[in-house]
Parts: C-alpha cells; sequence; structure tokens
C-alpha cells in the first residue's frame, strides 16, 4: 500500500459539473450561497461594517450569451488564487458556519459555458487577478479516451492566471461565464423564480406576516438571514414571492392567506431541531395552483431552499395535501448537512428523527385541511337553507302541490343545516385546543349564534293565488280543469307551464 497513488480520473469533472444536477439553475444557487459565505467573512474581518452593506449582483446578456455573479464581499488573496481554485472538493470553510463548504461548487459553471472566469481582488492589495477556465478544451479532453490525464492534471491544462493593477481599495468576486451553452441560464424570468424560492433573500416587502415571523423566530434565537441581491432585469432587487392571495388549482379561485401559525419540530430528547411558519388560507381544502411557485412547504438551511416544492410530499399522508399550504421549515443546528446535490441532508440520527417528527406535525395539517372542507361544506347546507326559505317567501305558489314541493325543499335542507351547525359547534369546540383551527373558523364562520339567530328570523310565507272560479263549468268540470293544472305543473317547465294555463283559463272564463 505504500506504494500506492490513486488515480482519479478526468471524468470526475463530468460528475461534478453536468452530472450531480438535475436542474442547470444550480449555479446561481452556489455562486450566490458562495458570495453570501464570503460577505459573513467580510463583516467578520471588518472589510464591510455590516451584512446589509454586503451586494450580490446578477447580469444575464442573452444577446452574447453571458452571465456574471458579483459580489463586494472579501475577493482574495493574491496569493492564495491558485490555492482556491487548485483546492478541488478541498473547501477549508468551517461547514458549521458556512453554506458552502464542499469546495465543487465553484467548478459548476464548467458544464454550461465554454469559458469560466473568475474575477477577483482583496481589499489593500493593488492587484486584480483573473483565472479562466477554458470549458470547451475541457469538454474535447473528457471525450478523448486516449487522453488519461487525471482530474487535476485536466484542470491545471485548462486554467490560466493573470494579473492586472487594480485600485486598492476595491474588493470584489465575478464569477463569468461566456458563451453559455444552456438556454435556461439565459431566461432571466425563469431564473428570478429559482433564485426567489432558492436564494437567501427578504420577503417581498407586501408580504403581511413578515414581522410577525421574524420576531417568532427571534424569539427561539433562529435568526433567518437576508442578502441583497440584484438581478439585471431592471437591476430588480429579488425577494422571496410570497403574498397574500393565491389561486385555487381547482376553477382557479382567488385563495387569501388570512394569518399564519408556527410549527416546532423536536428531536428525541425534546430539543429543537427545526422552527417554520405556514400560511392559513381561506380555501385551506383546495390544491394551491402550480402558477403560484411558491407553494408547498420549503425546507431551509441558513435561509438556502434544499431541494424544491416536492421535497416533503412524502411526509404528508397524501402527498397532493402539501400543495395546500405554503410555508419554511428552518432547520436548526450542526447536524443537518445538505448533501452534494443539495437536494436534502446526509442521513444521521437527528435528520431520521426531524423526518419522523415532522411527519406527525403534518397529521395535524392534513386533519386541519379537512376542517376547513368541513367548514366550508357546513357553510354551502346552511346559506342553500336560507336561499330556500328567502326563495319560498317571495314565491306566489301557484297550487297545493308547488307549496307541497317547497316545503318538502325546505324540510331537507333544513334537516342538513341542522346537522350542518351541530358540525360547526364540534369544530367550534376543538378550536379552543388548537390556534389553526381558531384562525380558521373565527374567520370563516364568525360567531355562530348569529348565524343560527338569522336563520331562525327568515319566518315562512305561504301565499298560494288563489283557484280560477271557471263561470262556464260545472262542479265535476271545475275539479277536472284543476286536476289537469295539476299535471301540467309537475310535467311541463314554469313558463311554459303558465301558459298552457293561461290558454285554458281565457277559454273557459
Amino acid at each position: 500500500m505504500e506504494n500506492f497513488k490513486p488515480h482519479i480520473g478526468k471524468n470526475v469533472i463530468e460528475t461534478l459539473t453536468l452530472g450531480m444536477y438535475e436542474n442547470a439553475h444550480f449555479i446561481y444557487r452556489e455562486y450566490v450561497q458562495n458570495a453570501a459565505d464570503q460577505i459573513d467573512v467580510a463583516v467578520e474581518d471588518s472589510i464591510l461594517e455590516k451584512k446589509t452593506d454586503g451586494r450580490i449582483d446578477i447580469s444575464i446578456d442573452k444577446g452574447n450569451k453571458s452571465i456574471s455573479i458579483e459580489d463586494n464581499a472579501t475577493g482574495i488573496k493574491v496569493n492564495e488564487v491558485l490555492k482556491f481554485l487548485g483546492d478541488v472538493a478541498n473547501s477549508q470553510k468551517d461547514r458549521t458556519k458556512r453554506k458552502g463548504f464542499r469546495g465543487i461548487g465553484r467548478l459548476g459553471g464548467l458544464g454550461y459555458c465554454e469559458t469560466l472566469i473568475f474575477e477577483t481582488s482583496y481589499k489593500g492589495e493593488s492587484t486584480k487577478s483573473i483565472i479562466s477556465l477554458n470549458a470547451k478544451q475541457l469538454k474535447k479532453i473528457i471525450e478523448d479516451k486516449t487522453i488519461t490525464m487525471d482530474a487535476a492534471t485536466v484542470i491545471s491544462v485548462i486554467t490560466s492566471l493573470v494579473k492586472f493593477p487594480e485600485d486598492i481599495d476595491k474588493h470584489y468576486f465575478k464569477v463569468k461565464l461566456n458563451n453559455v451553452t444552456n438556454d435556461d441560464l439565459l431566461d432571466g424570468i425563469a431564473v428570478k423564480n429559482y433564485l426567489s424560492m432558492v436564494a437567501p433573500i427578504p420577503f417581498r416587502e407586501d408580504f403581511p406576516f413578515t414581522k410577525k415571523i421574524h420576531e417568532s423566530f427571534n424569539k427561539k434565537n433562529v435568526i433567518i438571514e437576508e442578502y441583497d441581491v440584484h438581478l439585471s432585469l431592471n437591476n430588480e432587487k429579488l425577494f422571496k414571492p410570497y403574498k397574500k392571495i393565491l389561486h385555487s388549482k381547482t376553477g382557479n379561485k382567488p385563495v387569501q392567506i388570512i394569518d399564519i401559525d408556527f410549527l416546532k419540530v423536536f428531536n428525541d430528547q425534546n430539543e429543537l431541531i427545526a422552527l417554520g411558519w405556514y400560511g392559513i388560507t381561506d380555501l385551506l381544502n383546495n390544491i394551491i395552483h402550480q402558477d403560484d411557485f411558491e407553494r408547498g412547504f420549503r425546507i431551509r438551511k441558513d435561509n438556502i431552499q434544499i431541494g424544491s416544492e416536492d421535497t416533503l410530499n412524502d411526509c404528508f399522508k397524501e402527498d397532493r395535501f402539501n400543495h395546500h399550504f405554503i410555508g419554511e421549515i428552518y432547520v436548526i443546528g450542526d447536524s443537518f448537512i445538505p448533501n452534494a446535490r443539495r437536494d436534502f441532508f446526509n442521513e444521521n440520527k437527528t435528520v431520521k428523527s426531524f423526518k419522523a417528527n415532522l411527519k406527525k406535525r403534518f397529521e395535524k395539517l392534513y386533519k386541519l385541511a379537512h376542517t376547513s372542507s368541513d367548514i366550508h361544506s357546513a357553510l354551502r347546507k346552511i346559506n342553500i337553507y336560507r336561499e330556500k326559505k328567502i326563495e319560498f317567501n317571495k314565491k306566489e305558489l301557484r297550487s297545493k302541490y308547488e307549496e307541497q314541493h317547497y316545503n318538502q325543499q325546505i324540510s331537507t335542507t333544513g334537516d342538513k343545516a341542522q346537522k350542518a351547525v351541530y358540525v360547526l359547534e364540534k369544530i367550534k369546540e376543538k378550536a379552543e385546543d388548537d390556534n389553526s383551527i381558531q384562525i380558521i373558523y373565527n374567520n370563516i364562520v364568525g360567531n355562530l349564534n348569529e348565524l343560527v339567530d338569522d336563520l331562525n328570523e327568515l319566518k315562512i310565507n305561504k301565499q298560494i293565488i288563489e283557484k280560477p272560479a271557471f263561470p262556464k263549468l260545472n262542479t265535476i268540470e271545475r275539479k277536472i280543469v284543476l286536476d289537469i293544472f295539476t299535471l301540467i305543473e309537475e310535467n311541463l317547465k314554469i313558463n311554459d307551464a303558465e301558459n298552457l294555463k293561461q290558454i285554458i283559463k281565457d277559454y273557459y272564463n
């Protein structure tokens, strides 16, 4: 074994770039994540006074097929530039403090452009270092089976470094992708949507629950880290897209978030390992429309999304119920180590406990969605009863048959309304011990006593039109004609029945 020297083949580079992720947009997450880490370092080293002085700028030039991601954080010292690039998958970052720690994300852009460039300057140094990696040449080397260079040699072959004078006070790091080969990366709207969910950025300024979320999290000493990220779409600052009005997948009906509630996840030692918030809508029984792409519970580590909107589907009793909600779950502690793909965490005891206990919390939310459905169903039955009584009061009944018909409808809908009131009474009792049910009940039902009193005040006034006299007919003939009227009313539409009856009336009167 003393003379054994492993050969790490060139194909590992392809695995670390094109092969590791399903979505090409991951490169934006990786570079933004690295920039956020360096902003933290810049604050720690007093290069920036505070985190809000840091800024990450993303520019997309679709015409020239180029992308740049630049930050005003530490930059890299001139004597550490080659080490930064050469130590692939050997990052010295503290994984308990930094968002990116594996040292492979920086190579992500190689799979999607012809040239990957890093430009950087460190504060106090008068030099700008430019590292260029020839991704086009890399592809040829990988495809050529006769070339047996190892991964490290390949990186050195495709890399060049040049230095230029720079203002001594400037400090920055810029990633540039030239001749981008994937059109998805040049789609500004798609990039904005992706980063708005994935990046560690603030909530939208018009999202009415931001203060409540931060205050609740701060009480548990959970800080939601936020960074200033701008996209070249009108130099637009990016925000999480959460909003108050959503849409239902069923008929695209408006869905309003009436309030938010919080959930806590504990491990088996009763230690808090995750803290989350979720929106409570007035149609929690409906799936949120896919155009509202913020739907679903999202996991966040250091305020960076792990996985996607579907990652927690299997924590619900039925997958689809994840899309009845919007919400975020922030994991807490050093035991949550994102896997290389960042679609979940490395398996360990804490992660297993997290998922098991989260399923228990989601079981309550699954029942909450059904409770919302029960409330809406009960209110529909009560409203049908109310509408029938109002309709009956306004109706001029044409016959005993029609009176009996309406009385039967009112009796049937009344029984259903009475049972619906009983359902609402039971839900009201549950609401006393469940804040989420209480929020739904108070906002949708309101005062149940007033609702019942309103129904009771709708008195039924029976108004039956007097039977026609038919003076030309004798008693037997008159009875026959009235029986015919009843048959007409039972078998014809109202307008047709009235027209035919009027013809008969005119003829015999």
